[in-house]
């Protein structure tokens, strides 16, 4: 798996550079926000929030609107006593290396409809005719903090028969290969993460029941996955989660740019004015990918300033290896909350001292950890730690409304339902299936 994906990166000719906003061709930007002249893909606006949470009362910021959704989708196929998962090395502007590990299909409804003019999407038709049956199908959210209430379709669909690899681009793996992609730096792409832990985890697993190898039995993995704890299941949850969001009264305003509070248009980015430390700023680049659908073509992206640093806390707890979910308060989710992981730094203003502490204690002893860049196609090198931790028996933390802890086999029932965790939530549940 390693020496292709550095084969494909060796090969990649995406070339980008950072240009004044005026010099677009294909992006109309004024005082308003950034649009595509098709009317297509996306906007960035700004957005202005009013709650009765604190923390996310007053909040200004540009904001990706992009409410046509998209497909995430694999192909698999199980045979010979393992599975297989097509997988596309693509090649996306704000990727560290440049190439990362992406479902079969990854692609907007503007992209797969060829707004952009460019070819089409390879294996579309296996995900979007009418007879197709899958093994996973959910609509699932984006980074809050980011996009203003989006979803993707996250799918995957069982073949009977391994078909062809159409371009140099794609390439079956085996499921060990998918587990090894999984723990590894910068290697698999976020959109993959989460359409994975969608799907049923035997095909992570590859050969029978996940969590049977030894590493696994050895951490507590086999016997989290076969308990389910009291009130946790994904309805329950969901019921919560709707209580949550009636509680919180987030309501959201989309404003011009130029009128947004604490933040200044200049030619080649909008920033927080006045020198205001915030965690992004947006650019405009001009990117050339001759691997790509669409060869050329120039759009915003959303930088960060630091990198992220996410965490899920784990523990045995009456005996069994649980995980800790925490309610994860963005402007961009739908209802101002989902349940995310146990720490988000970027969200530190939102969380509880005590938990800010903990992490900066380093109390945990990590399990699995990875650098991983977000959303490449939208973001501009958005590095973030992800860290699976640890905590001793005798680390009493305080009971929270909201909180939950969570066996694995709680967790694969979260994961296929959709708009319940974030996408950060998933993609550090993506770790712990690097044991399956």
């Amino acid at each position: 798996m390693h020496e292709w994906l550095e084969e494909r990166r060796a090969q990649s000719r995406m070339q980008f550079e950072a240009i004044p906003f005026a010099e677009s061709r294909e992006w109309l930007v004024s005082g308003e926000a950034l649009r595509h002249q098709t009317g297509s893909f996306f906007s960035v606006e700004g957005v202005q929030a009013t709650s009765n949470f604190k923390p996310l009362n007053g909040v200004c910021q540009p904001i990706i609107n992009q409410p046509e959704g998209g497909i995430l989708g694999f192909l698999v196929h199980v045979g010979d006593g393992d599975t297989k998962w097509l997988v596309q090395a693509k090649a996306e502007p704000g990727n560290m290396k440049a190439v990362q590990l992406a479902p079969t299909v990854q692609a907007t409804f503007s992209n797969y409809m060829r707004k952009h003019g460019g070819a089409a999407t390879e294996y579309l038709e296996y995900f979007t005719a009418t007879n197709a049956v899958f093994a996973a199908d959910s609509l699932q959210s984006e980074q809050g903090t980011r996009f203003l209430r989006k979803f993707n379709r996250n799918c995957v669909a069982e073949l009977a028969e391994q078909i062809d690899e159409v371009a140099t681009c794609f390439r079956w793996l085996t499921a060990a290969d998918m587990r090894t992609a999984l723990r590894s730096d910068y290697a698999i792409n976020t959109d993959a993460r989460s359409v994975i832990v969608c799907a049923p985890w035997l095909y992570i697993a590859g050969d029978g029941v996940p969590f049977q190898r030894d590493e696994a039995i050895q951490l507590g993995f086999d016997v989290s996955y076969r308990e389910h704890s009291e009130g946790c299941s994904a309805g329950q949850l969901k019921d919560f989660l709707y209580q949550m969001r009636q509680d919180v009264v987030l309501v959201t305003t989309t404003v011009a740019l130029n009128a947004l509070d604490g933040w200044d248009i200049q030619p080649s980015r909008v920033v927080a004015a006045g020198g205001t430390v915030s965690p992004l700023e947006v650019r405009h680049y001009q990117v050339k990918a001759p691997e790509r659908e669409k060869t050329e073509w120039d759009q915003p992206l959303m930088l960060s300033s630091s990198e992220d640093e996410v965490v899920l806390f784990s523990q045995v707890r009456d005996g069994v290896l649980k995980f800790l979910l925490r309610p994860a308060y963005e402007l961009g989710l739908t209802g101002g909350v989902e349940f995310g992981p146990s720490y988000k730094a970027e969200n530190a203003h939102t969380q509880p001292d005590w938990l800010n502490e903990l992490v900066r204690a380093r109390t945990g002893t990590p399990l699995v950890e990875i650098r991983q860049s977000d959303e490449g196609g939208r973001f501009m090198l958005a590095c973030s730690r992800y860290a699976v931790e640890r905590l001793d028996e005798g680390v009493c933390l305080p009971e929270e409304t909201g909180s939950f802890w969570v066996t694995l086999g709680d967790l694969e029932g979260l994961c296929r339902e959709g708009g319940l965790l974030t996408n950060e939530a998933r993609s550090i549940v993506s770790l712990l299936l690097a044991f399956a």
